[in-house]
């Protein structure tokens, strides 16, 4: 195996606090969007956490990827039925194993 810096793509993690009752339908509406690549659900304090990946390539210059995060967050997640909290962390460099 080797690692691979990512570059040109970045990720958010968002941790989410739901309603209790509707699990899978809210993991099912948080896939839809093509940023969303991955969702956990978890127990304890969060119940969800959704992983997220932009392509950052041009976006960057416009505006930065910390207000590119926050924007889908409030925009999209938070607007989501049944949303309680959120978390958001964003990785300052990320590693990945590769097969080869």
């Amino acid at each position: 195996m080797s690692t691979h810096v990512m570059k040109g793509k970045r990720r958010a993690f968002i941790f989410i606090a739901i309603a209790p009752g509707n699990e899978e339908a809210f993991v099912e509406r948080l896939m839809r969007y093509e940023e969303v690549i991955e969702t956990h659900l978890m127990v304890g304090e969060y119940d969800v956490l959704a992983v997220l990946e932009f392509e950052v390539y041009g976006q960057a210059f416009l505006w930065s990827f910390q207000e590119i995060v926050s924007n889908f967050v409030l925009e999209k997640i938070r607007k989501l039925k049944g949303v309680r909290d959120t978390n958001t962390i964003i990785p300052t460099r990320s590693v990945t194993k590769r097969e080869q």
